[in-house]
């Protein structure tokens, strides 16, 4: 189905003469006086050049990660800054981007900050930032700006779990989670965690606990260990954080794993005791 697009209608004559020597509150940008010319002061031409200044300083806000045709099947893309993953980055911009004759190409910034030019769009959506669809026919190309699916975005709805890992002190190693927004600031709210080791990253079950055990520190254990120092439920505190001890008298790795919130389960670095 095609866009249905308003018919807007403009405010009458007389209410527009109003606007004469005014400022527009919402934009800043003035409108010239009926009379005003060259002999004006300020002249027209300054006046005139100060509104476009000032509307072009607005304007380049939307250019911002635009697509532009280059001619010759070339793109360039405006530099822009973005957030993703909890990170603002900024995108440099790209010239003389080549696009395959006679295709259809989508145009993103990925996750490593890098200009991708491809069939399609990954499927998680959360993992890149849409710029634009881009039509290549016989030479020509037409441009479909997606720019504003990216600003429409306010990031993922799910809240996020942060990872630490503290230092091992007296051979014990404390591994906390914090429930964050996506920006990476903290959420204080309680909630459950299934926390479990493992010897490789996103593993199954270690297969030796921790000689010293599993301990939780900060938060609430919820019930006995599904499997004894290997495996358990967490109630974080009010601050939205829940810390777990790992007492090893040897040399083990271990991996530390939390699902909650309906988040996929992150997962710590290698946890290696001295």
């Amino acid at each position: 189905m095609a866009d249905i697009y308003p018919n807007e209608a403009y405010p009458s004559d007389a209410a527009i003469a109003q606007l004469d020597a005014t400022v527009d509150q919402q934009t800043g940008l003035p409108y010239v006086a009926k009379g005003t010319g060259p002999a004006s002061v300020p002249s027209y031409e300054v006046q005139y050049n100060r509104r476009l200044q000032r509307q072009n300083r607005r304007l380049a806000m939307m250019t911002e990660g635009l697509v532009v045709d280059e001619g010759g099947l070339m793109i360039g893309v405006y530099p822009c800054n973005y957030t993703l993953g909890g990170q603002h980055k900024h995108f440099a911009g790209a010239t003389a981007q080549a696009v395959p004759d006679n295709a259809t190409r989508v145009v993103y910034i990925d996750s490593a900050n890098a200009l991708q030019i491809a069939g399609a769009y990954p499927v998680d959506v959360s993992t890149f930032v849409p710029l634009a669809t881009v039509v290549a026919a016989s030479g020509s190309l037409t441009i479909h700006s997606d720019v504003g699916w990216a600003r429409m975005m306010v990031g993922p709805l799910e809240p996020r779990i942060g990872v630490s890992v503290a230092a091992e002190t007296s051979d014990v190693i404390a591994v906390t989670f914090q429930l964050q927004d996506a920006d990476g600031n903290p959420i204080a709210r309680r909630w459950l965690g299934e926390i479990w080791l493992s010897d490789s990253d996103f593993g199954d079950l270690a297969a030796t606990a921790p000689s010293g055990g599993l301990s939780v520190t900060t938060g609430q254990q919820l019930g006995a260990d599904l499997v004894p120092d290997k495996h358990l439920k967490v109630i974080s505190d009010a601050s939205g954080a829940m810390t777990v001890n790992i007492a090893d008298a040897a040399a083990p790795t271990f991996f530390v794993m939390v699902v909650g919130e309906g988040i996929g389960a992150p997962a710590s670095a290698a946890i290696t005791f001295n």
